[in-house]
């Protein structure tokens, strides 16, 4: 069953960006193998919440400055109702933009997240 996701917004200093063309929530771990004398055990991990967004860089106005984003919101919400909320957004990277020639001009953009809901 697959997912479709209705919105993205990232909310930073009272500033709503919904230019997204694409959303992909990356992975984080969980626990890490510890090695012990005779054993192997396993200690829990801080996560990491990673997330690539598509912006479709706009032609009619100017773009967003993805360099300013720090203690954003960024919500996705899904067409089966449910939504996941990251918390304490900042941007890691800004990816190169790429231009199709007949559609738009689209820049992937690294966020990384200290909080997940959903």
């Amino acid at each position: 069953m697959s997912e479709y996701v209705l919105s993205v917004l990232l909310e930073v200093n009272g500033q709503n960006i919904e230019d997204f063309k694409e959303v992909s929530e990356g992975e984080h771990e969980v626990a890490k193998q510890i090695n012990l004398m005779n054993t192997t055990g396993f200690g829990k991990t801080t996560p990491r919440h990673t997330v690539e967004v598509s912006y479709v860089v706009p032609a009619d106005k100017p773009e967003f400055n993805f360099e300013s984003v720090q203690n954003g919101t960024l919500t996705i919400d899904k067409k089966n109702g449910v939504r996941t909320t990251y918390t304490g957004v900042s941007t890691l990277k800004i990816g190169a933009t790429k231009y199709d020639g007949e559609n738009e001009a689209v820049r992937t953009i690294t966020l990384g997240a200290t909080g997940k809901v959903g």
